[in-house]
């Protein structure tokens, strides 16, 4: 549309084109463990954000019920980190909806994650309770913090090797990054957790909030640290030089009069002037796309959903012997 005085008519279709290049996940279904008029509940794999963000779009849970599943009427109740996996509930309709997420302010539902620690933990239940808050704002960062929001973890050893531990922990309360905080806290750092379980915390890893260094240094440290740990791209040296071309040559955009829906569907691999088509992206590592955090269920008085572990919380002679009975 190039007129400025035309009006919007009554079945005028609007529509925004967006060229993407979306962050690679890991190629794992989303596994549907319920599903009515009310109430949808899948089992997340890890590597998937939740809902569209950033650079993600399709590479999300709800994306991905909309391309494979046709679902387009779905609100989400609660998240999940993007490398978390397990249990995520979304309502279907509005009523629904406010009815979940007024139980969910009530405090009635009963959370149960299971995530892989460093060290042996301890053979007894352990409680956290310390107060969380941001640390770096803009990156979701959290830690302990006198003046945080009140937070409540218990945590209980499931079974260890010796070295490391698988823990079940029920949260009363749902502050963002809250097991991960806790953990680290305690001196168990979920173990390919990049962010908490890392020495730019202190030499300790952050055991006890105790940093060895002021708030500042810590921040600055994070900002430097998640820099680093960022895959990046290898730009194509070539490109500056190409846009620099194209525009001694008043370069023109593609002709839109007759982009239908073929011209939707069927665009090109690659665009002279996008910069994502013109850098080579580094591979994530896969600690990146998959942690070592599951929900495992979610209960209330009136539900209860559970997932299936996944294989890093099975004991590996269990885990064997599953396996032989497959086969």
């Amino acid at each position: 549309m190039t007129d400025p005085e035309y009006r919007i008519r009554k079945n005028d279709v609007i529509s925004h084109i967006s060229h993407l290049h979306e962050p690679p996940i890991l190629n794992l279904p989303i596994e549907i463990l319920y599903n009515n008029i009310n109430l949808l509940v899948v089992n997340k794999p890890p590597s998937i954000p939740v809902h569209p963000c950033t650079q993600y779009r399709i590479h999300t849970v709800v994306g991905m019920l909309w391309a494979q599943y046709g679902m387009h009427e779905v609100r989400v109740l609660h998240r999940l980190d993007r490398g978390t996996s397990g249990v995520l509930i979304f309502s279907r309709n509005y009523k629904t909806d406010q009815e979940l997420k007024e139980v969910m302010r009530m405090g009635n539902i009963r959370k149960e994650y299971v995530c892989k620690v460093e060290g042996v933990f301890p053979d007894r239940e352990v409680v956290c309770d310390q107060p969380i808050g941001p640390v770096v704002k803009s990156l979701g960062i959290q830690c302990i913090k006198e003046n945080g929001k009140p937070a409540k973890s218990t945590f209980k050893r499931l079974w260890t090797d010796g070295e490391n531990s698988v823990v079940s922990a029920i949260i009363e309360t749902g502050r963002t990054h809250q097991i991960r905080v806790h953990l680290q806290y305690l001196g168990y750092p979920i173990l390919n957790d990049f962010m908490y379980n890392s020495t730019f915390w202190g030499p300790n890893k952050g055991r006890g909030a105790v940093f060895g260094r002021s708030f500042a240094e810590l921040i600055e440290e994070i900002e430097k640290e998640h820099l680093f740990k960022s895959w990046g791209d290898e730009q194509n040296p070539e490109y500056e030089e190409n846009m620099f071309r194209l525009h001694q040559e008043n370069f023109k955009p593609e002709d839109l009069s007759n982009f239908g829906y073929g011209g939707i569907t069927n665009r090109p691999d690659y665009d002279t002037i996008c910069f994502r088509c013109n850098v080579k992206r580094k591979l994530p590592t896969m600690d990146y796309l998959r942690m070592f955090l599951h929900c495992k269920s979610y209960e209330s008085d009136k539900f209860y959903f559970e997932a299936p572990l996944p294989d890093w919380a099975i004991k590996p002679q269990e885990l064997e012997l599953n396996k032989r009975v497959e086969l």
